[in-house]
């Protein structure tokens, strides 16, 4: 048959389409450790000034694109991703060209904010921002039922509110000398976000609209030892010639971490983490329950994750570890229950690589609290996974959580793991172990000269693992022989 005259055009667009599935090079911490997981399993994290799409469940690159660059600039590092809590349509298949789904806020280190749309894989608002510091972190917030607000942390100190529909900034909070690390929405009040700084300041905001009137602080303190950050902050102005600051503090501070994330079981408790020192604090007390200092040997911490459907939390760890935290009964004290390598010893790489994010899906909760809810169905199909390997769980014990979490690396791979606590249902408080199994899937980054594609149509030359499944070298310990050391 003689080729169609529409031919070359065809042959023509061919270039971009493979462009759109070619991963753009790994991420790095330039990147300020960055990536959000949206609840249908499609995760965004950015390679240097470039975003990409994976859906987590058959770990598949859906697309890549760059956030356009300023005039007459480099394309400057993306440092920030939030999907859009919106109740828009998500479906992938949908055929209208003008459906304003899966959007994703991204902001980058020259400060710039924009709302993009995943299908046109362009920028449908930019906020108005008038700081070339650069962002930190973002955050959804509501304001009404009907109306969204975004919160970003623009430079070393700034929390700034954003309209979503215009883009116009109408409220600022400045922190300083304070720096501002991550802010967080709180699950059981979408109004009420939640910002904290390296030296443990903690500004609670609640939004009762979208004016500058309308806007609740609360300043609160939590104790720690910041005696290391000061000295990275001599360091760090030492061959300036200003006193201060004015990168973020991923920038400024790479190796300092703070984080905070609000509990799914506790309504008001805070689990806050610095460095070396794990803090639960109650925000309608306003004071701290519970602190403790990492263990001897462990690295310091990365982030901190609640589970979303049990009473316990995992920590990540710039060493590349996770660390399992679970509460002991009546009080809101927490104890280490196991410690898990999220980095295999895969090859020979040096240096070695190290962790960068670790998300967990949040969709896996929701079917297991179904599961909850309708305990006296016989057998729920979620929790009756049926793994290839029949070593993953070669002992009689029940499976009473199973969980979700993608951790991504400086070296280019993207780990999906499955968390699963063993043990009686009824007195899983006492007889409960934690495994760590690979899924093995794995996203692999080509490196600069790489040609490696990621085809939509035919097979896929991404180096993605199969279905096997490897388990890990669990450190199990039994609460009752954890041996915590400062």
């Amino acid at each position: 048959m003689l080729a169609s005259p529409r031919a070359p055009p065809t042959v023509t667009a061919q270039p971009q389409e493979s462009w759109e599935s070619m991963l753009p090079g790994p991420p790095s911490r330039n990147n300020f450790g960055s990536a959000d997981l949206s609840p249908h399993g499609l995760m965004a994290f950015p390679s240097g000034s470039s975003i990409s799409i994976v859906d987590t469940r058959s770990m598949q690159l859906l697309s890549s694109f760059p956030i356009p660059p300023p005039p007459s600039s480099a394309a400057p590092f993306v440092t920030a991703l939030r999907w859009s809590p919106l109740p828009l349509s998500r479906h992938l298949l949908s055929s209208e060209p003008s459906s304003n789904h899966l959007l994703l806020a991204a902001a980058d280190r020259q400060g710039r904010i924009a709302l993009l749309d995943f299908r046109l894989k362009s920028a449908i608002l930019w906020f108005d921002t008038d700081s070339k510091k650069g962002v930190q972190d973002l955050c959804w917030a509501q304001a009404r039922p009907d109306s969204y607000l975004l919160a970003a942390i623009n430079g070393p100190s700034t929390l700034s509110l954003y309209n979503a529909s215009t883009g116009r900034c109408f409220w600022k909070y400045d922190a300083s000398p304070e720096y501002l690390s991550c802010v967080r929405r709180d699950p059981f009040d979408s109004r009420h976000i939640c910002a904290v700084g390296l030296r443990g300041f903690l500004l609670s905001v609640v939004l009762l609209g979208d004016t500058d009137d309308a806007v609740v602080i609360k300043e609160l303190q939590i104790p720690t030892d910041s005696s290391e950050l000061a000295k990275f902050e001599r360091d760090a102005t030492a061959g300036s010639s200003t006193s201060a600051v004015v990168s973020p503090a991923a920038a400024a501070f790479p190796s300092y971490v703070a984080r905070l994330a609000f509990s799914q079981q506790w309504r008001h408790i805070l689990f806050v983490t610095f460095p070396r020192e794990l803090v639960v604090f109650d925000l309608q007390y306003e004071t701290v329950v519970f602190s403790t200092a990492l263990p001897r040997g462990c690295g310091k911490f990365l982030d901190v994750l609640p589970d979303p459907s049990n009473d316990w939390i995992y920590c990540a760890h710039r060493d590349g570890k996770l660390s399992t935290w679970r509460r002991k009964t009546g009080e809101q004290a927490h104890s280490m229950y196991s410690l898990e390598e999220l980095m295999p010893s895969v090859g020979t790489s040096v240096p070695s690589p190290s962790i960068l994010s670790v998300l967990l899906c949040q969709s896996d909760s929701t079917f297991q609290n179904i599961g909850k809810d309708y305990s006296d169905v016989p057998s729920s199909p979620y929790l009756r996974e049926d793994f290839d390997n029949p070593f993953d769980f070669c002992y009689e014990s029940n499976i009473v959580s199973k969980i979700h979490l993608i951790s991504i690396s400086d070296d280019g791979k993207i780990w999906n793991w499955l968390l699963a606590a063993e043990g009686l249902a009824d007195t899983q408080k006492d007889d409960k172990k934690l495994d760590l199994v690979n899924d093995d899937h794995k996203v692999l980054f080509p490196r600069a000269n790489s040609n490696t594609l990621a085809s939509s149509s035919g097979g896929r030359d991404l180096n993605v693992g199969n279905n096997n499944r490897s388990r890990l070298q669990s450190s199990i310990f039994d609460q009752e022989e954890i041996s915590m050391k400062a």
